[in-house]
Order: structure tokens, then sequence, then C-alpha cells
């Protein structure tokens, strides 16, 4: 597919913006394997890793915007449990088993161990299902928060 012939509307990196992202990242991988050879396919969680980042700053950007004053220092850029807490704290319903799931999830995310190859001690939790449905759930509630229909 060819770029448009004429650029679409200029958007502010607001909540909407970060939501459109995110469901383009999940988009990008939702047809694909999260096993190639019997390997993990790393760019598969990789992209829905950062779909959940997305969603959640997404969030607690609406909220922010909508008068509410952040309850703390905003967590570092990849840190999906600090940003899970957050939006938590600011009124996103959580969801019984989401935060654990955050962290299992924040630990590949933020070390970088999808990135690049690393030995590990303890085997690596087998969190295809747990990767999906978070992203899936994330997206899902945030949207009918944020944008309504």
């Amino acid at each position: 597919m060819s770029a448009p012939i004429y650029p679409g509307p200029s958007i502010a990196a607001g909540p909407l913006q970060y939501l459109h992202r995110a469901r383009v990242f999940r988009a990008a991988v939702i047809s694909r394997p999260s096993y190639v050879n019997g390997e993990v396919n790393w760019l598969y969680y990789a992209m829905l890793t950062h779909a959940i980042e997305l969603a959640l700053k997404g969030y607690v950007q609406y909220v922010v915007a909508g008068g509410k004053a952040l309850p703390g220092k905003e967590p570092k850029q990849h840190d999906l449990s600090g940003w899970y807490r957050m939006a938590v704290q600011l009124g996103l319903p959580d969801e019984p088993g989401a935060l654990e799931n955050t962290d299992l999830l924040n630990e590949l995310h933020s070390n970088h161990y999808m990135r690049y190859p690393q030995r590990r001690d303890t085997p690596i939790p087998s969190f295809d299902t747990i990767a999906d449905t978070t992203v899936d759930h994330l997206l899902t509630v945030i949207t009918a928060i944020v944008s309504p229909r």
C-alpha cells in the first residue's frame, strides 16, 4: 500500500494518538505466530509489551488532561508495572491478575531480554496467553474510557 496523496490531519501526541499507536503495534502481530521453529518470537512480544506501554501512557495522559494530578513522579519510560500502578491510582479498573501479568511482562520488557540474547538462571515463563490477554484487556478498557462511543 502506498502513502496517501494528502497527509492526514496533524494530531498532537495526546491520549488518542497513544491508543491509536498501541492498536497499530497490536495489529502488526495479531496474525503472527508467537513461536517460530520452536523458539520464542521475541518481536511478537516486544510489539505487545510496547502496545501495553503506549495504552497505559495514553490513559494517564487522558486522566491528567481531565484535571487529575499525578499521584507521584511518572514511572521510567519502559516501566510497565509502574505505569500500570499509576493508571490504577488514577482510576483504571484493576483486573484480578493484571498486575502480576504486567510485572512478568515488565521484567522481559525492561531488561532488554527481548531485544538481546542473555543468559538466564531461571527458565522463561510461558507468557503467550498472558501478553495477548493483557494487551487486549487494556486496549478494550482504556479505549472505552478515553474514547467512548
